[in-house]
């Protein structure tokens, strides 16, 4: 159960991570069609986008924490819960880790 939130968190960070890039893309194409703009509108609407897209990054940041913080709370109850099981799962990922550095 804890694979599969974790699996939806990192999808749903995909997703917001692809609409950021969408977003500055679209800043992107509305810097290069202000040319034609008069100089202090392009940069009103510039400076607003750039407000929005700060805006939806820190609003993605702060869900983010608090996905993590979750994410972190129920790992540190299912290590209180199953230790040696922890224990043995750290123990392997260790030994593959190893493996994996060696090559």
């Amino acid at each position: 159960m804890a694979s599969t939130n974790k699996s939806h968190s990192i999808d749903e960070i995909a997703e917001r991570t692809a609409k950021i890039r969408e977003d500055l893309a679209a800043l992107g194409e509305a810097l290069a069609g202000a040319g034609a703009m008069q100089a202090g509108v392009a940069r009103d609407a510039a400076e607003k986008r750039v407000e929005e897209v700060l805006h939806s990054g820190q609003k993605l940041v702060s869900e983010m924490s608090g996905q993590f913080s979750s994410a972190e709370k129920k790992v540190v109850a299912n290590v209180r819960e199953h230790p040696l099981q922890s224990l043995g799962i750290a123990v392997a990922a260790g030994f593959l880790a190893a493996l994996l550095m060696r090559r």
